[in-house]
């Protein structure tokens, strides 16, 4: 048993690794992913929540930004901005539907367009030969002649090429989804304005649970792999 375990050991340790990575591929595609539309969009809430009390806390010194009188503008440059925040503020909860909406739409749109080429860019870095592929679907290929796009989806090229499907996806979800922030908070550019909010500073929130969700699922793994070499162990003694 010793001479087992000391054999498979590099192997099982190999292929224990290949099954927590596939398990956190498919967390992540399966749990995290159809949630960021919701995720991104309670957030975009929250931060425009948050904005209406900025603006109530800020309303005094917003007010006394009008005593100052010089500059361009009727109201100067000191309140200028204030009014442009107000407009942001009052016009954010059109423009985060309006941002979720799109941001499905495109996700849907890009994913159907993935799924049409994926094969035609499997096949393409596999050597795929179109004409040797239609001879074979017709059967006036030799026979024995293997199809180079069965040859490129092998047991190994397969497992790789679904962990890049679910990457893939995972990343335009990523982009198509932000829309839902992108929108609001960058949509005054178009009138010459800039002005920043608590929701700019906020970060990536899907990000970060992607990235927990991996660490965890890492996390467990360990733990499992530590707990059967424990056993194997006793076992072996």
């Amino acid at each position: 048993l010793d001479q087992f375990a000391e054999g498979a050991g590099p192997a099982g340790n190999f292929l224990f690794a290949l099954v927590i990575i596939t398990v956190g591929i498919a967390a992540i595609l399966y749990y995290v992913l159809p949630f960021l539309p919701f995720i991104y969009f309670m957030f975009a809430v929250s931060g425009w929540i948050k904005s209406i009390f900025e603006a109530i806390v800020a309303m005094p010194l917003w007010a006394l930004a009008h005593l100052r009188i010089d500059g361009e503008g009727v109201v100067g440059p000191g309140a200028t901005n204030g009014y442009f925040l107000l407009l942001e503020i009052f016009l954010r909860p059109t423009l985060i539907i309006f941002g979720f909406v799109a941001s499905i739409s495109i996700f849907s749109a890009l994913v159907n367009v993935l799924n049409q080429i994926f094969d035609l860019v499997i096949g393409n870095l596999g050597g795929y030969d179109e004409e040797l592929e239609a001879n074979i679907v017709t059967g006036s290929a030799p026979a024995g002649t293997l199809s180079n796009l069965n040859i490129a989806r092998g047991t190994v090229d397969e497992f790789f090429f679904t962990a890049m499907y679910a990457i893939i996806c995972y990343l335009i979800g990523l982009s198509c989804f932000k829309l839902v922030d992108l929108i609001p908070n960058n949509i005054l550019r178009w009138m010459g304005v800039s002005v920043s909010t608590f929701q700019e500073n906020a970060g990536d929130p899907a990000g970060k649970l992607s990235s927990n969700v991996y660490k965890g699922t890492l996390l467990i793994g360990n733990q499992v792999r530590g707990t059967a070499k424990g056993d194997l162990a006793i076992i072996a003694d």
